[in-house]
C-alpha cells in the first residue's frame, strides 16, 4: 500500500501590511467580468434573474456581458455571497468551476496553454494569478514525487469576511476550475493524482469527487490538488515556446498596469500604513497625496469607499493578525492598534466582526 506525502507546509495568508493592501485592491475595478458572468448564468439555470444575482454589485446584466467593462473582487465576492444565498445547491461552486475553461481568462489563459511543460504553466498561473480576478490566494510546490497546488483554509482567508458557507462555495468554486484548466492545458488525461480538503466530509462529497475526477481526502490539515511529479515535464497540447514568451510579455504588461487602475485606495492604505502603530488622519494623508481633504474624500467615494472605512479595515486586518499570529496582550494589541483602551478595541472589534476577539485566537 502505497504512503501517502505529508501534508505541505505553505503559508497562503498574507502579513499585515499585505492584507491591507490586499483589501484596497479587491476594490480596484481592473478585471473583465467573465466570472461573475459565468455565476450569473449558472444561477439563471436555476431560475434566479440577473438582477437578483447582481444585487448590492452596482452592475447590470448588459455591463456583466460587456468585454469592456472593469469590475472588481468586491463585485465577485457580493455575487458570490447572492449564489449562496439564493441558491441551495451545495455543488453550486463545483457548477461554477466547471464552466471556468482557459478561454474565460483571455492572454493569461493563452498563455498557459501556449506553455512549453506543465511545469512552466503552474509558473506562468502562479506569477499571473493577479490577472484572474483571484479571490484565494494560491501557491505551487513539489515534493519528491508530486506537484502540489494549494489553496487557502477559511482562516487563510478570514480577512475577506466569507461564512463557511460562501467559502465552501468559493473553495468548491478554484478546486473545480484548476482541475478544469488543467484537463483544458495537458488533455482530457490530465487529472489530479489526489485533492485533500481542510474541511469535514460534505453532503455533496460524492459530487466533488465526480467533479475532480479523482479521490478527495476530507477532514484534511490543507486544501491541496496534487498531481504526479513526473507530468510536469510533459507538454501541453498547445505547446509553443515562442507564443509562449510573447504571451508571458503582454501578461507582464497587463499586470502592471492593473497594478495602478484606480490605485487611489491602495495608495491611502500606503499612506496610512508607513509608521507601524500610527494613524494619521485624512488632513495629513490627503497632504502627503498633494490634493486637499474634501478631494481626497470625493476621490474616495468614487471608487466606493471612504477614509474612516479605509482606516476601520486597516484595524481590522492588523487586529487578526495580531490575535492568530501573537501572543501579545488585549491591551497591547489595543495600544498598537491607536484604542485608547483594550476595552475600547474590544467594542470596535465586535462591530467589525460581530464577535469578540478572543474568539479568533487560535
Amino acid at each position: 500500500m502505497p504512503v501517502e506525502a505529508p501534508a505541505v507546509a505553505t503559508r497562503l495568508s498574507p502579513d499585515s501590511h499585505a492584507i491591507s493592501l490586499a483589501a484596497a485592491k479587491s476594490r480596484e475595478k481592473v478585471y473583465a467580468p467573465l466570472k461573475i458572468l459565468t455565476v450569473v448564468q449558472v444561477l439563471s439555470e436555476c431560475g434566479i434573474s440577473p438582477e437578483a444575482a447582481l444585487a448590492g454589485t452596482g452592475l447590470r446584466i448588459d455591463e456583466v456581458r460587456d468585454p469592456g467593462v472593469r469590475t472588481s473582487v468586491q463585485q465577485l465576492l457580493a455575487v458570490g455571497r447572492n449564489a449562496v444565498r439564493l441558491c441551495p445547491l451545495p455543488e453550486l461552486g463545483l457548477n461554477v468551476g466547471r464552466r471556468l475553461h482557459v478561454t474565460s481568462y483571455g492572454l493569461y489563459g493563452y498563455a498557459l496553454l501556449c506553455a512549453e511543460t506543465m511545469r512552466q504553466g503552474f509558473d506562468l498561473s502562479m506569477r499571473y494569478h493577479g490577472l484572474a480576478t483571484p479571490v484565494m490566494p494560491v501557491a505551487f510546490s513539489e515534493s519528491d514525487a508530486e506537484g502540489i497546488l494549494h489553496l487557502p483554509t477559511h482562516g487563510d482567508v478570514g480577512h475577506l469576511g466569507l461564512s463557511p458557507p460562501e467559502y465552501g462555495f468559493f473553495l468548491d468554486m478554484q478546486f473545480a476550475l484548476h482541475a478544469t484548466l488543467g484537463k483544458d492545458v495537458m488533455g482530457a488525461w490530465c487529472v489530479p493524482a489526489k485533492a485533500y480538503y481542510a474541511l469535514p466530509r460534505p453532503a455533496h462529497a460524492e459530487q466533488i469527487e465526480r467533479a475532480l475526477e479523482c479521490a478527495v481526502v476530507f477532514g484534511h490539515a490543507c486544501n491541496e490538488l496534487r498531481y504526479p511529479r513526473e507530468w510536469l515535464d510533459r507538454a501541453p497540447h498547445m505547446a509553443n515556446p515562442i507564443t509562449a514568451a510573447q504571451m508571458s510579455q503582454s501578461c507582464e504588461r497587463l499586470l502592471q498596469e492593473s497594478a495602478w487602475q484606480s490605485g487611489l485606495t491602495r495608495r491611502v492604505y500606503e499612506a496610512i500604513t508607513q509608521v507601524p502603530g500610527r494613524f494619521p488622519g485624512i488632513e495629513q494623508v490627503a497632504s502627503s497625496l498633494c490634493m486637499t481633504s474634501r478631494t481626497l474624500s470625493r476621490k474616495l467615494a468614487a471608487e466606493g469607499t471612504t477614509y474612516s472605512d479605509l482606516l476601520a479595515r486597516l484595524r481590522h486586518a492588523l487586529a487578526l493578525d495580531y490575535l492568530r499570529t501573537t501572543r501579545l496582550s488585549m491591551d497591547d494589541i489595543a495600544e498598537a492598534l491607536g484604542f485608547s483602551d483594550a476595552n475600547s478595541f474590544r467594542q470596535a472589534f465586535r462591530r467589525w466582526s460581530g464577535k469578540s476577539p478572543t474568539e479568533y485566537r487560535p
